[in-house]
């Protein structure tokens, strides 16, 4: 994504561990970005860390499992708008939304 706007949904780095969860924008000031995560932590970033709320067939991510919210390693099966359908490295497969979702970019 070339640009971001208030309001708009991201995946945003998060420092303490790494990965990259939901987030929303909050405010942008100059090339400051302010987010708040899910989880309703909020912290300053800029556009370099984040990227955009999406997913694609074949992509690996982590994915909450619905039966204890723990994140586990999984592939994307299927999309079909913030709805994505995950195999579990178990074999297990369920459908789930991007707001369970993280990643790590190497």
């Amino acid at each position: 994504m070339e640009y971001w706007e208030v309001g708009h949904r991201a995946f945003a780095y998060w420092d303490e561990d790494e990965y990259f969860y939901p987030a929303t924008i909050i405010s942008i000031e100059g090339e400051d970005i302010f987010v708040r995560f899910d989880t309703g932590e909020e912290e300053w970033t800029d556009a370099e860390y984040l990227e955009e709320y999406m997913a694609e067939v074949g992509e690996e991510i982590e994915c909450k499992y619905s039966q204890d919210d723990m994140y586990y390693s999984a592939t994307i099966l299927e999309v079909d708008g913030e709805r994505i359908q995950v195999e579990f490295e178990d074999g297990v497969v369920e459908w789930s939304t991007l707001n369970r979702v993280r990643f790590y970019l190497d």
